[in-house]
């Protein structure tokens, strides 16, 4: 068992741990649509960002890989960190429910959203940040101006927790380059070895999976 799948196995445990500790069992109505749904929204960009050149994998790292190339470390890490947020969510919700900041979410919601309109203006010609911030602008839009369920404090929160678990599962292999990136479509800036949109795109999908969670629940009156 390589290093990559060692970590993400520990990740999938531990979030199984929180999501049976903390989470009422009905409520996987709602939590298998929401890591599904997610989980392919990132399989596709994954797999359109392999077939355009701007992810490689050194397939000699994994255990093996689908008829794409596509890593099966890859593939279930797409489900796992959903899962992961999902579980870690419904944690911080159940040991602190309180609201008492999400009046200035709405307000961090717009400087990234600014964020976002002004890296795929500056980086319009870079296939990767353009996705991944198209990804997350659209989310966040959904989100705040459509939806009607607030939540976005508790998601900030979340995706926190959530980031540490990814930098700790992730950063081995970008450390020994086992995934490598088409620099001439990044915007070439790294943060502890990982490309800066990795941050982001993993925000985006995150956060996508929480308002699919939050969306089934209110379908299925698990609230």
């Amino acid at each position: 068992m390589n290093i990559y799948l060692l970590l993400l196995t520990a990740v999938l445990a531990l979030s199984l741990f929180l999501y049976l500790r903390f989470t009422p069992v009905a409520i996987w109505k709602a939590m298998l649509p929401a890591v599904f749904g997610a989980g392919v929204i990132m399989m596709i960009s994954t797999l359109w960002l392999k077939g355009i050149g701007v992810i490689t994998y050194d397939l000699s790292r994994f255990i093996g890989s689908d008829r794409s190339g596509m890593p099966y470390e890859i593939i279930l890490s797409a489900f796992v960190f959903p899962f992961a947020g999902i579980s870690i969510y419904n944690f911080f919700n159940f040991r602190y429910p309180a609201q008492t900041y999400e009046k200035y979410s709405l307000a961090l919601s717009n400087i990234l959203m600014g964020l976002c309109i002004a890296m795929i203006f500056f980086a319009y010609t870079k296939w990767y940040p353009v996705l991944t911030f198209a990804l997350m602008f659209l989310a966040l839009a959904i989100v705040e101006y459509k939806n009607k369920i607030r939540f976005m404090y508790r998601f900030y929160r979340a995706y926190l927790a959530l980031l540490l678990f990814y930098i700790v599962v992730a950063l081995p292999f970008h450390f020994g380059n086992h995934v490598n990136y088409n620099e001439q479509q990044t915007i070439k800036f790294r943060l502890i070895y990982l490309p800066f949109e990795n941050y982001f795109l993993l925000f985006g999908i995150f956060l996508i999976s929480i308002l699919l969670f939050e969306v089934f629940k209110k379908r299925f009156k698990l609230v």
